[in-house]
């Protein structure tokens, strides 16, 4: 009997363990014809750092970091392109600091990539990557740490071919800007999982890289 006991323990123990890996990503498009193989180099454009007033400084370097790594592993090599940092956001930025409504709902994401046509080319990678925060807001919960939710849309498409998709939808992030370290870590490898996972198959589970 104890032992009958031991034995479904064991066993559901390593079924919550299966399970504590959540997806809260919501795929939009995939299309038939793209294989993940074929990225050879990836461009990516993030523009989380344009709510930097909910996430904080620190989760855009994890964030940078942990996605990067997990392509590399990959055999992908990325390159990246921050909004305020490109000419477009540069100015925004600017024009923030003397405006009481940040950046509101415009987000010139086309403009941004445009301006960039050239340097995206001269990277020669083969696909691009759009980071975009949909929608991001407070929580309710955890108020005096600032606790935020943010809908993020990932849109991976061909440099080579049109603006269109090859793979687009959308991760649900919860975190909040004084995380520890370790805590911020496992928040941003939930989210970057989310896309690699749907990317490249829930068998390669990165975690387990």
């Amino acid at each position: 009997m104890r032992m009958t006991r031991l034995v479904t323990l064991a066993c559901l123990a390593l079924c919550l363990g299966a399970c504590a890996y959540r997806s809260s990503f919501t795929p939009e498009k995939r299309q038939s014809d793209f294989q993940p193989g074929e990225i050879q180099g990836l461009y990516i454009y993030s523009f989380l750092d344009a709510r930097r007033e909910y996430t904080g400084e620190r989760v855009l370097d994890v964030f940078q970091r942990t996605l990067s790594e997990r392509l590399l592993q990959r055999g992908v090599k990325s390159q990246w392109l921050w909004f305020e940092d490109s000419p477009i956001g540069e100015r925004f930025s600017a024009s923030e600091q003397s405006s009481s409504e940040g950046y509101g709902k415009m987000i010139p994401v086309p403009l941004v990539l445009m301006f960039n046509k050239q340097k995206e080319l001269e990277s020669k990678a083969t696909h691009r990557l759009v980071v975009f925060p949909k929608t991001v807001g407070l929580t309710g919960i955890h108020q005096a740490e600032r606790e935020y939710y943010a809908s993020i849309t990932w849109s991976l498409s061909r440099i080579a071919d049109s603006d269109a998709s090859v793979l687009k939808g959308t991760s649900i992030f919860y975190s909040r800007p004084r995380r520890h370290p370790e805590q911020l870590q496992e928040d941003v490898d939930a989210l970057v999982d989310d896309f690699i996972n749907e990317l490249y198959g829930k068998q390669q589970h990165s975690s387990k890289n």
